[in-house]
């Protein structure tokens, strides 16, 4: 695959609690993009925010459950990246999702294993 130029990153917040089917949310949307073959994903974790709901959520040694924001990145052309979009949409009830362009320098996919 060649990706360079400009193109588009997709970044979802959401929160870890949130759940599709009994997992954690971000991994149904990082899986997704895998199976349809995007440039990439990439999970970061938050040390602490809020969203829509305004609890603030960070992590804290003190605290039994780790409920945080993370921020799920994707990136790809514009025309894959509104095709994802549109098929993850469902999963997003409590999320803020901004799309960015992104000037990729140089996409160099690794060797591929045997």
């Amino acid at each position: 695959m060649k990706l360079q130029g400009e193109n588009v990153m997709l970044r979802i917040f959401v929160d870890t609690f949130q759940k599709w089917h009994h997992r954690p949310i971000y991994e149904a949307i990082v899986e997704r993009a895998h199976a349809e073959h995007l440039a990439g994903a990439t999970v970061l974790a938050a040390l602490e925010g809020f969203g829509q709901n305004g609890h603030l959520l960070k992590q804290s040694p003190w605290r039994l459950s780790g409920d945080r924001e993370v921020i799920v990145e994707v990136v790809d052309t514009p025309e894959k990246i509104d095709g994802f979009l549109a098929g993850i949409e469902p999963l997003l009830e409590n999320a803020v999702v901004t799309l960015e362009r992104a000037h990729v320098v140089f996409y160099r996919p690794g060797k591929e294993k045997p």
